[in-house]
């Protein structure tokens, strides 16, 4: 699989099934925006066919085993659904259950070309008032620097967060974050520590709030961590960026699905839930043990359609996209590891 990759490497995931990138003289691969940088893995994992059309017809909507395909698909050896107790941290929020069974593939109940699947994480509360929250893990915990770009949409009851983020400890993280009892067309982008913990005041630059068209529409997030600096894009386009906070310890990169009754997401109700569903996830990151420059090969972009990396010295890439491969040339080469 593609644990302990090689110096450079692309892999992407889709059916359920790995397929080496076509481009095998990929060596490095390149970003774009204010953050542009040089990666050596790429990995594309997506869930959108997991289950075929015609066997997702044929599943009840109200399908609850869903999981089992999360559990026999190859590219689950890269990802962990964690099962874990977090007692409540301060008086008054709730303590929460993380299950592996809130992690599943969920079926499109109207399947079109677009996907008939995807990746669902939920979080509940139960009528007992335990809430239940959900947590997928990249198994790769020494990444330093990366690109994450995941298409999803978020719906259900308040009280809920969605995230996506890289973390080291509670002061060491960068986020994504949706809260549902946010109007739908907010996102939270942050570096924690957001707050002085001495004075419980905001740390300018540390976070913000920006505007999109709907959380529970198909979005694609995308967080970049460079060298002292981060940046958030929401479909393509610069959301926000900072140079405070920004992480410089090796992290792990985590998806979950969460409510502690405290002030950042409020109280779920008993018998509330809450989806945040990924039609496809895209990672580029080094890691410490990796060597970035000097490498020989080709330069690959993954701007030009997600999952496919393209040589911008390909012919095909020159004469299809002439104008957009020079902007990108000049653009990626600003910053390097």
């Amino acid at each position: 699989m593609c644990r302990n990759p090689p110096i450079s490497s692309s892999w992407a995931f889709r059916y359920g099934r790995p397929v080496q990138n076509v481009y095998a003289a990929c060596t490095r691969f390149t970003t774009n925006g204010s953050s542009s940088a040089y990666y050596n893995v790429h990995r594309f994992y997506d869930f959108q066919t997991l289950i075929p059309g015609n066997e997702a017809l044929s599943i009840p909507a109200t399908y609850d085993n869903g999981e089992k395909y999360l559990s026999t698909v190859p590219w689950s050896s890269d990802w962990r659904a964690v099962s874990w107790y977090r007692p409540s941290s301060k008086p008054g929020n709730s303590d929460m259950q993380y299950i592996s069974s809130a992690v599943s593939i969920g079926q499109n109940p109207s399947p079109s070309k677009d996907y008939s699947s995807y990746l669902s994480l939920k979080a509940t509360k139960l009528p007992n008032g335990t809430q239940l929250a959900a947590e997928l893990d990249y198994t790769e915990h020494n990444v330093k620097y990366a690109s994450i770009r995941v298409m999803a949409r978020v719906h259900g009851a308040s009280g809920a967060v969605a995230g996506i983020f890289t973390y080291y400890n509670d002061t060491t993280e960068s986020d994504v974050e949706l809260r549902t009892r946010d109007p739908l067309t907010q996102v939270h982008l942050s570096n924690q520590p957001t707050t002085d913990p001495s004075t419980t005041e905001a740390i300018p630059g540390a976070t913000f709030t920006r505007p999109l068209e709907d959380y529970r529409k198909w979005n694609v997030y995308r967080l970049d961590w460079i060298h002292g600096r981060s940046a958030w894009y929401i479909n393509g386009i610069e959301s926000a960026s900072t140079e405070v906070n920004v992480p410089e310890t090796p992290s792990s990169i985590i998806l979950n699905m969460w409510s502690n009754g405290g002030d950042f997401s409020r109280s779920m109700q008993p018998g509330d839930e809450a989806w945040f569903e990924v039609q496809w996830i895209e990672l580029l990151y080094n890691t410490t043990a990796m060597a970035s420059e000097g490498q020989e090969g080709d330069i690959c972009s993954v701007e030009f359609a997600p999952g496919t990396p393209v040589p911008l010295t390909s012919a095909n890439v020159q004469r299809s996209t002439r104008n957009k491969a020079s902007v990108l040339i000049s653009c990626v080469f600003l910053v390097a590891f």
